[in-house]
């Protein structure tokens, strides 16, 4: 963002440059983060205290948080694991309906159960 203010006062066509090549920069790197924390293929198991995620290249294990949201279509989870958390994007289109219906069913269970115990 700075570099766009910065682009906005500045005449110098290397500083545009420099600007348009940081701005670059900056969305590839924010669209890898997100293309890794939405899988393409991959095996959910639901347990009652535990959310597993198996798929290629990204293996997560740990339980769904009170921070997961439900935006349209997709269930974006955060997973609290043993040493560190993830976000996980699961899209309806991806899944059966009765998959996206347990997954929803045990993220609004997870929310409530810590909102509960609060």
């Amino acid at each position: 963002m700075l570099s766009f203010i910065l682009c906005l006062f500045l005449d110098s066509l290397l500083a545009m440059l420099f600007c348009l090549i940081i701005n670059a920069l900056a969305g590839l790197i924010m669209w890898r983060k997100v293309l890794a924390i939405h899988p393409h293929e991959g095996i959910i198991i639901l347990e009652p205290k535990l959310f597993r995620f198996e798929g290629e290249s990204l293996k997560i294990q740990g339980e769904i948080s009170n921070k997961s949201r439900f935006y349209g279509n997709n269930i974006w989870l955060h997973i609290k694991g043993f040493s560190n958390n993830h976000w996980l994007i699961i899209s309806a289109n991806g899944v059966s309906e009765q998959s996206y219906a347990r997954l929803k069913r045990a993220t609004v269970g997870a929310i409530n159960c810590v909102l509960e115990s609060k």
